[in-house]
Formats: structure tokens, C-alpha cells, sequence
């Protein structure tokens, strides 16, 4: 013992100090008395030096074993206190200072952000008021003055701080809930309050639910059995069916979510004093002329709808022993139809699941039920709320399982011929018979859905229709092995419901597209009626047409239907020509050989389209952007692409000369359109003022801007003028008219107008659909490892000239569309390159990381990254290198990018300098605003703060701008996102000790960033003269309160700021 004091006093690291107090705690034996008075001593020794270490390690991975190794500690203090050791009693009651530390390091970490750390304080806070206990035994500890006052200390502290709900749970356990209502009799609704806030609810449930079974094994120990269940019903209930009928609708929610199913659970005999009182308040009000508060409105949803979710958590959690009680014993009838068509979406919501929802799948479906859902339906699809309508096609999902599995039990006592006497527990009539009251069910609701598909209905209406339909194809599907199924959806599809959801392909909403598409997906043989060649001649040259449509929805209609075609092998026999190698079909892989075969022959067909196209293109943007833009064709061959299996395929040596093709195929479409989106102002080309003294002012701009751009588009503008007679000078016309004379494909020729908007359409969505190619090709292609392979499709050499790709648009682009889906293809690549086995390849975004750092601190006036547009792409590329970096790893490009930006970022009297700080101070900004970085990012964040504030001060605009905007990202990540509209909301803000514990470097910074706005003070007019960093300082301070031990101890307290805020 005496070599590990000298140890812990000795100079060595902090790690090392730590985990040899581990080691202390974990090896020796505390128990029974066995270390004796100098193992006391060692043990205080330990707690000593555990708090000196709290004090200085910020390391989050360091930070987590600290407050395991002080859980630890209290562990081992319990056990020496339970040996009865008199000598320790003053050293670890709740006065002593040991305490006292223990609780301030729990009220500082009670809100970390990790919740491993925070679960460990909640242990510290138990174990200490089992200390405590331990202290005082044999006396009464209850009204301990130790007890009250931590007691009243916590019920002081405002209600939005979640480590408060954690060490009240604990307080009750040890102490009893009797106590603390006792200090305050409102407690329940206070807490029932807060649940409007989501970020409150879990701790705040699971703090009344401690409380309610204290309180409940209390009263049941000390009270009559015929009087307890009252007052607990008046202290718990009550509260709660205020809320369900008065709270505000989140407040409402989330009550039902969280607390009543906890209640009902441990209760559930409370269910009928809960039916009593609604009933009551709903047949009070009733009759009544007012607006029937009990009954609710499209606002609230009264009595009846507490009524509704009582009786749905109830049923949902078995507290119902069958839908005949509810129907019978609890709600009429009358109350239920009144609830499927009440004016409150979630009072239906709640009647609906009612319906659908038990603890039992096989319970039998009633008669009664089939007609109030059907009913339901008639009045609900059109929902315009999208959370309504996902909660109503979940509930019917889980109606139809029920049927589902509730027919497979019927259909075996069927089978088995048993006769079964009406009171049988599963059902009260034959089984044939409520198997074909199911079957003429499922057939109602079919007819119903189908009807809400007409030409000209609203997007709800189709998406809820399709979606129901889809779970009915989904949950009544044949699979192998199983016998019977009630019902089969294909039975119920003719020509003309085939042709409905054909017709859905049209819709403008990409969701209803996705529906029809899986749901006919799902349907066996639904293309037998298209099998006429004239037909699928006639469907296949459609499709085509829309790829080329100006319309960017139209493209997306192609895509669908040509998958569907090739899914159903329902092509043209003409395309059978791109092929030159047979599919070899074995019996079991015949659908997948098919589908193969058809996605090649479609590609080839939409890449010998799309090559003409990129060829006219060349000679005229103008023209491809008013006749024939390029991205459908590509979105079109992606869409075909994403939907086959490109790790198991057959015609490889075909697919190969494929891939390359359609890279090289890519590389020239991007290079038709990169000069739009490149360009210092890529929205708007073409000069559309009729005015000619406007009209000549801007193209005078367009001469005085030019030499200082750096893309060379002007010039390139003035080719095209040359080659398409496009002349920039006729301005006579707000469009322009292109030459009529370049002949499209063979197609009737025909004057276009094509306008500044339609240039710039066709230019970033060709880049966006070439992005999401490349990026798709590099994430399920499979990369050869070396040239010599022969099953894969990409060499190395392509997926680095697909990375070059991405570094130039990205740096390079200035259309926010346009590298913003860049960015999302170069993050698959990325992720695709660090799991890679080849080393090179590796090791190449370390390379492009190195490199792009290098051009940012080079500052050289002919770099083309731009400095504008908050750096365009450039902060995506870094954090698409950064965020692909494998975690498990040491994070060392994290590590090293971020101390070089850090350095850019701060201030500088260099006037080359600004742009690199601008791009640092950008880059920094989507780095902390990414979450992938997670807790590794946190390190950081001080640094960053000091270099927004210091930036804020700079003279150049660009400066203070990108500074602003490291500034909010970095008050989001500090302390969380914005939930509440109120500025001075406290759910958003941490105590001033939590802060500086966490960023103890701010405390000194802060601090003296305050004094010198301080002294900027006139000392005459009494006014500041607006020091530049003062706002920012003052959003800092704002959000940070009084710790509860700032009283007692000065060590970080707030003290020191408030003589510099009051002056």
C-alpha cells in the first residue's frame, strides 16, 4: 500500500495514474474490514487524486474510464462502511468534502453528451446516498437535514435539466416519494407538464413511474385497502386525464407514448376509474350548445379522445381481455363512429387503432370491426398530413397480420372438423364462415382503394391507396410452404385496375411512382396483358420520348417504367441486337439471367441515344438544353443500374466495354456542361431584358467581368456564339430563337425557344445524374485487384480518374446543386476507397486531402477554387475525406487537417492571407455541423470558438461573414439543436461549471474577451461602442446558468463575469 501512495504522488502520466487507481480499487479487498485503518487511508488517498485527475483530463476516452474508476470508488467506500468502519463515518457523510466533490462532479457531467458517463453519475448518486446511510444508521434517517436540503435543493432547479429527473429517481428509492410530495404536493403535474418537450420525455417518465410504485407500495403499507387506490388516483391519474383532455397536442402525444402504458401496465385496474371519469365529462357535456369541449374540436381532443387512447393502450397492451368488453362494457357503439370521423386527426388515429391493434395477432377480427373500418376508409385517405397518413397504413398493416394470421387458425379448426361449441374462446361461429367474411372484407377494401385511384386524385389520396394496397400484396403473399392464404390481391387485378396503376407512373410526386412500381413489382404476372408487341412497342418508345422531356419529372417516369418493363420481361424484340452474347439461364437463376439481359440491351439502347445527343451537344448547349436535355437518358440508365445485382453477373465480358464506355461517355457530358456550372455566375446565361439601355448596361458587365474570371466560360461563350449563331447583341426578345436549321435525330424540325432557366437546368442536372452514376458505379461495382482479372469491371486506373473527376467539379463548381450531389457520389467513393484491399488505392484520399491543403494555403491569385458561396465545394470535399475515415481507427487525417485549418482560421495582418483564413473558417464550419464526426470532433470545438470570435473582429467582410457562420454551427454543437421558438428558452443551455469543465480553455478567453469590451466603454456616455466580438460573447454567456455548487465552491464559477457584464 505505502509503494502505490508513492506511486499516485509520483511523476508520471495521467493515463497511468489512472488506471493504477483502478487497479487499487479492483484488486484489493475492501470488504469485511480486511484493509484496516491504513487501506482507509488509501482509499481517501485514491479519491484525492481521482478528483485532481477530473480536473485535467479532457480526453473523451480518458473522461469515460474516470467516471467509471470514481463509480468504482463509491463501490468499494460502500463496502468498507458496511464492515462497520466508526473511522470513516465523518470522512464520507453528505457533509464531508469527499462528498461534496462527488456531487459537484455529478452535477457537472449529469448532461454530458455521452450517455455511458452519464449513467456512471447516476451510479455516483446512488452510491453516495447510500454512503450517507450508512453514516447515519441506526438513526432516523429521513429527516436527516443532509436528505432535505439535497432534496430541496433539487426540487429548486428548473425542470429542462435531465439530470435532475436521474437523481430524483434515486432520491425516492432511498428515501420515499411520500417525502417529496410532502415538500410539494404538485409535483406529478409539474413533471406531466414537461412532457411536451421530446428531449424530456424518456427521463420524465421514468421518473413518475419510480414515483407512482413508491408511492403505491407506501400507501398500501400504511393505508386501508378500500381508501389507498383513491388518493393514489387523485395524486397520479387525475393529473393524467387533465393532460389527455386540456394538454397541448405534443404534450398529449408523448403522454400516451411514455406514460400511460407504464401506468396501465402496473395498474391496470385504474382502466375503469379512467372510463368512469371520461365517460362521465363526455355525457355532462353532451346536449350542451357550446362548441362540446368534452367531445373536442379540430384543436383539442376532449374527453372523448382521452377516452380513445386509454382504451387503445389498454386493448394494444392486454389489459382488455377482448374486443367483445370494449364493445360492450366500455364505449358505444356510437362513440366509436364518432371517433373514426372526429375533426382531431388524432382522435381518429387513436379510434382506428382500437380497431386494429392487440397483444394477441391471431385474435379474431369481428364483423363489427370489418364495418367500422371499412367506414373509416371512406372518410380518411385524403389526409393531408404525412404523419397521419403513415400512422393510418401502419395501423391497417397490423389489422391485416391479424387477419392473416387469425385465418391460419381458422382454417386449421376448419380442417380439422372439430366442433367447436359457440362459446370457444377463438371464435363464436363456424370458421368457414368468418373466413368468407374476411375474404368478401379484403375484397371491400380493394374495390374501395382502387376507386380512390381515378384520373385527377390528390397525392394523399394515391399514396395512402397505393400504400395500403402494397401491405395487403405484402401480408397476403403465397410463400413456399404455406397451405391456405384468405385472400391474394393478383386475384382482384383486371386490365382496366392494371391499367390504374400504369397510369400512376404519370404523377408528378416521385412517391407515387415508388408505390406503383413496388406494388406491381409484387403482382405475379401483371404483364401478360402488355405481352402484345404493338403494345410494348408503343410503352417502350414512350419511355423513351419522356427521358428526353424538359420536364426534370418526366425523366424519373421513364426510369420507372423501363424498369418495369425489363423486370417483366416485356421489351421490344428489336433491342434483342445489342446483344452479342446469349444468356446461359439455368432453371434457378433464370429470372435474374433475364433480368440481366434486358438491363444490358435497355443501357446499350439509352448509351447509343445519349452518345448522339452529347455529339449535338457539343455544337449547341443552347439547342440540348430546349430539345433534348441529356440528364433523363443518364438518370435512366442509373435507375436500371441501382436495381440489378452487379456482384453476381453473368455477361461480364459484355458488361465490361459497357462500364468503360459509359465513363468515357460521362466525362464528355460533364465537360458539354461543367463550363455553365463553373462559371462565377451560373444563374443566369442568357440575357433576357427587353429594355434595350438594361440590356446594353448588362452586357457591359459581362465585358468588365471577364478578365477577372478565372474559368474562361466568356470565351467559351463567344465559340458558341460562332458555331450556333447565337449573337449576344440581339436583345430584341426576352427568349431567344435558335437557328433552326441543326436537325434533331431525324425528328421534324422545329423553331425552339430556350431561356436563361433552362440552360442552367440542363446543366446541373446533368451533373447531378453524372455524379450519382459515377458514384453508384465506384460503391457496387467490383474493383479488379489486378489487370489480369477477369471478373472485374473496373481497373484502378478508372476509379482514379473517377476521384480526379470528383476533386475538379467539386473545388470547381459554383452551382449549389450541382456540387452538393457531387458530393454525395464522392462520399460512396471515398467510403468505397478506405475498405478497399488494393494500397494505392488506399491511400489515395490522403493524397487528395494533402493536395487540396496545399492549394488553400498556397493562396495563389490563379487558383480557381472559390472564395465565394461560403467556398463552394471545397469544405464538401473535405468532409467527405474526413467523414470516410474509419473510426475504429486513430483519426490522424482528423487530427492533422484540423490543427492545419485551426492555424488558417486564426487572425492574421497578411492581406494574402484572407482567403486561405476565409476557406479555414468555412471548411471548419461543415466539419462541426457534420455528425458522422461524432464525439471525435468535441477536442476541437475551444479552438474554434476562439478563432470565430477573433475573426469576428478582422476588418475584411468576408471574414467576419465565414466567422458568423463558424459561430452558429458551433452554438448548435455546444448546445444542441433549436427546439423551442422562445430565444430565452433554458432547454438549449448548460450550467457555467459544465461548460468550462468541458472547454476550460474558453474560461480564460471569454473571460478576457469580456474585459477588453469592457473597457471599450465610454466612460462618459455610459454606452460601449460596440466592441465587434461583444454579441458574440454575450450569445455565449446567455446560455449558461448557475451550477448548484457555485456556492459552494469558486473553482469555475460564473462570479468573475458578472462585474464585466454589469459595467
Amino acid at each position: 500500500m505505502s509503494s502505490c501512495r508513492s506511486l499516485c504522488c509520483g511523476d508520471i502520466s495521467q493515463s497511468a495514474v489512472l488506471f493504477l487507481c483502478q487497479g487499487t480499487l479492483a484488486m484489493l479487498d475492501w470488504q469485511n474490514g480486511s484493509m484496516g485503518r491504513s487501506g482507509e487511508a488509501l482509499l481517501l488517498d485514491t479519491a484525492h487524486v481521482l478528483f485532481t485527475l477530473s480536473s485535467q483530463i479532457k480526453e473523451p476516452t480518458l473522461e469515460m474510464f474516470l467516471s467509471r474508476i470514481l463509480a468504482s470508488w463509491t463501490n468499494s467506500a460502500i463496502q468498507v462502511l458496511e464492515s462497520s468502519s466508526p473511522s470513516l463515518t465523518d470522512s464520507l457523510n453528505g457533509n464531508s468534502s469527499i462528498v461534496g466533490r462527488l456531487l459537484e462532479y455529478v452535477y457537472t457531467h449529469w448532461e454530458h453528451p455521452l450517455d455511458a458517463l452519464r449513467h456512471q453519475t447516476k451510479i455516483m448518486f446512488k452510491n453516495l446516498l447510500q454512503m450517507h446511510r450508512l453514516t447515519v444508521e441506526g438513526a432516523d434517517f429521513v429527516p436527516d437535514p443532509f436528505f432535505v436540503e439535497l432534496t430541496e435543493s433539487l426540487l429548486r432547479l428548473e425542470w429542462h435539466i435531465k439530470g435532475k429527473y436521474t437523481c430524483l429517481g434515486c432520491l425516492v428509492e432511498c428515501i420515499g416519494v411520500e417525502h417529496i410530495l410532502a415538500i410539494d404536493k404538485t409535483i406529478p403535474s409539474q413533471i406531466l407538464e414537461v412532457m411536451g418537450d421530446q428531449s424530456l420525455v424518456p427521463y420524465a417518465s421514468d421518473l413518475l413511474e419510480t414515483m407512482f410504485r413508491n408511492h403505491k407500495s407506501h400507501l398500501k403499507s400504511q393505508t386501508a385497502e378500500s381508501s389507498w387506490i383513491d388518493q393514489w388516483h387523485e395524486t397520479w391519474v387525475s393529473p393524467l386525464l387533465f393532460i389527455l383532455c386540456e394538454g397541448n397536442l405534443d404534450q398529449k402525444s408523448y403522454v400516451i407514448d411514455y406514460y400511460l402504458p407504464k401506468l396501465l401496465s402496473y395498474s391496470p385496474e385504474s382502466l375503469q376509474y379512467m372510463v368512469k371519469i371520461l365517460q362521465t365529462s363526455i355525457d355532462a357535456k353532451t346536449g350542451q350548445e357550446q362548441s362540446f369541449p368534452s367531445l373536442g374540436s379540430c384543436n383539442s381532443r376532449g374527453a372523448l379522445g382521452a377516452l380513445m387512447a386509454c382504451l387503445r393502450i389498454a386493448r394494444a397492451h392486454g389489459h382488455l381481455q377482448s374486443a367483445t368488453d370494449t364493445w360492450e362494457n366500455l364505449v358505444s357503439d356510437a362513440r366509436i363512429k364518432q371517433g373514426l370521423i372526429h375533426q382531431h386527426c388524432q382522435v381518429r388515429i387513436d379510434t382506428l387503432g382500437l380497431l386494429c391493434e392487440s397483444n394477441r395477432s391471431t385474435e379474431i377480427v369481428s364483423m363489427e370491426e370489418m364495418q367500422w373500418i371499412q367506414f373509416f376508409i371512406t372518410y380518411n385517405l385524403n389526409s393531408q398530413s404525412p404523419g397521419v397518413r403513415q400512422q393510418i397504413c401502419s395501423l391497417l398493416k397490423k389489422l391485416f397480420c391479424r387477419i392473416q394470421e387469425s385465418s391460419q387458425v381458422l382454417y386449421k379448426l376448419e380442417q380439422s372438423k372439430s366442433k367447436r361449441e359457440p362459446e370457444n374462446e377463438l371464435t363464436k361461429q363456424h370458421p368457414s364462415v368468418s373466413l368468407q367474411q374476411y375474404k368478401n372484407f379484403m375484397s371491400s377494401i380493394c374495390n374501395s382503394l382502387f376507386e380512390a385511384l381515378f384520373p385527377g386524385s390528390s397525392y394523399s389520396t394515391r399514396f395512402s391507396a397505393l400504400t395500403i394496397l402494397g401491405s395487403i400484396a405484402e401480408v397476403f403473399h403465397v410463400p413456399e410452404g404455406r397451405i391456405y392464404t384468405v385472400y391474394q390481391l393478383s386475384h382482384d387485378i383486371d386490365v382496366g385496375r392494371f391499367q390504374t396503376l400504369m397510369e400512376c407512373f404519370t404523377s408528378t410526386f416521385e412517391d407515387v411512382k415508388i408505390l406503383a412500381f413496388d406494388l406491381l413489382m409484387k403482382l405475379s404476372k401483371t404483364a401478360v396483358h402488355f405481352q402484345d408487341s404493338g403494345k410494348l412497342q408503343g410503352l417502350f418508345q414512350a419511355a423513351l420520348e419522356l427521358s428526353t422531356s424538359t420536364k426534370p419529372y418526366d425523366c424519373v417516369t421513364a426510369s420507372y417504367l423501363l424498369n418495369f418493363l425489363i423486370w417483366q420481361d416485356a421489351l421490344p424484340s428489336s433491342l434483342s441486337a445489342y446483344l452479342t452474347q446469349q444468356v446461359a439461364c439455368d432453371n434457378g437463376d433464370r429470372p435474374a439471367a433475364v433480368v440481366e439481359r434486358n438491363t444490358l440491351m435497355v443501357i446499350k439502347c439509352l448509351m447509343e441515344n445519349l452518345e448522339e445527343e452529347v455529339s449535338q451537344a457539343e455544337n449547341s448547349l443552347l439547342q440540348a438544353a430546349a430539345a433534348f436535355p441529356m440528364y433523363g437518358r443518364v438518370h435512366c440508365i442509373t435507375g436500371a443500374l441501382q436495381k440489378l445485382s452487379l456482384n453476381s453477373l453473368q455477361l461480364v465480358s459484355e458488361w465490361r466495354p459497357v462500364v468503360e464506355k459509359l465513363l468515357l461517355m460521362s466525362y464528355r457530358l460533364s465537360t458539354v456542361v461543367s463550363p455553365v456550372i463553373q462559371s462565377s455566375s451560373p444563374e443566369g446565361l442568357i440575357p433576357m431584358d427587353t429594355d434595350s439601355e438594361s440590356a446594353s448596361r448588362l452586357q457591359m458587365i459581362l465585358n468588365e467581368i471577364q478578365p477577372r474570371d478565372t474559368n474562361d466560360y466568356f470565351n467559351q461563350a463567344k465559340i458558341l456564339k460562332e458555331h450556333d449563331s447565337f449573337d449576344m447583341k440581339d436583345l430584341n426578345a426576352s427568349v431567344v430563337n435558335i437557328d433552326t436549321s441543326t436537325e434533331i435525330k431525324g425528328k421534324e424540325v422545329k423553331t425552339c425557344d430556350v431561356t436563361a432557366q433552362m440552360v442552367l437546368v440542363c446543366c446541373w442536372r446533368s451533373m447531378k445524374e453524372v455524379a450519382l452514376l459515377l458514384g453508384m458505379l465506384c460503391q457496387l461495382l467490383p474493383m479488379q485487384p489486378v489487370p489480369e482479372s477477369s471478373d472485374g469491371l473496373l481497373t484502378v486506373e478508372q476509379v482514379k480518374e473517377i476521384g480526379d473527376y470528383f476533386k475538379q467539379h467539386l473545388l470547381q463548381s459554383r452551382h449549389r446543386g450541382a456540387f452538393e450531389l457531387a458530393y454525395t457520389g464522392f462520399v460512396k467513393l471515398t467510403e468505397v476507397l478506405n475498405r478497399c484491399p488494393n494500397v494505392s488505392l488506399q491511400k489515395l484520399p490522403e493524397q487528395w486531402l494533402w493536395s487540396v491543403l496545399e492549394e488553400i494555403k498556397c493562396s495563389d491569385p490563379s487558383s480557381k477554387l472559390c472564395a465565394t458561396r461560403r467556398s463552394a465545394g471545397i469544405p464538401f470535399y473535405i468532409q467527405a475525406l474526413l467523414a470516410s475515415e474509419p473510426k475504429k481507427g486513430r483519426m490522424d487525417l482528423l487530427k492533422i487537417t484540423m490543427k492545419e485549418l485551426i492555424s488558417l482560421a486564426g487572425p492574421t495582418d497578411d492581406i494574402q492571407s484572407t482567403v486561405p483564413q476565409v476557406h479555414a473558417l468555412n471548411i471548419l464550419r461543415a466539419l462541426f455541423r457534420d455528425t458522422r464526426l461524432g464525439e471525435n470532433i468535441i477536442p476541437y470545438v475551444a479552438d474554434g470558438a476562439k478563432a470565430a470570435i477573433l475573426g469576428f473582429t478582422s476588418p475584411v467582410w468576408a471574414v467576419r461573414n465565414s466567422s458568423t457562420l463558424l459561430f452558429s454551427a458551433l452554438i448548435t454543437r455546444i448546445f444542441g439543436v433549436k427546439r423551442a421558438k422562445d430565444e430565452h428558452s433554458k432547454t438549449n443551455r448548460m450550467t457555467g461549471r459544465e461548460f468550462f469543465s468541458r472547454f476550460p480553455e474558453l474560461y480564460p478567453f471569454l473571460l478576457k474577451q469580456l474585459e477588453t469590451v469592457a473597457n471599450t466603454v465610454d466612460s462618459d456616455m455610459g454606452e460601449p461602442n460596440r466592441h465587434p466580438s461583444m454579441f458574440l460573447l454575450l450569445l455565449v454567456l446567455e446560455r449558461l446558468y448557475a451550477s448548484p455548487m457555485d456556492g459552494t465552491s469558486s473553482a469555475l464559477s460564473m462570479g468573475p463575469f458578472v462585474p464585466f457584464i454589469m459595467s
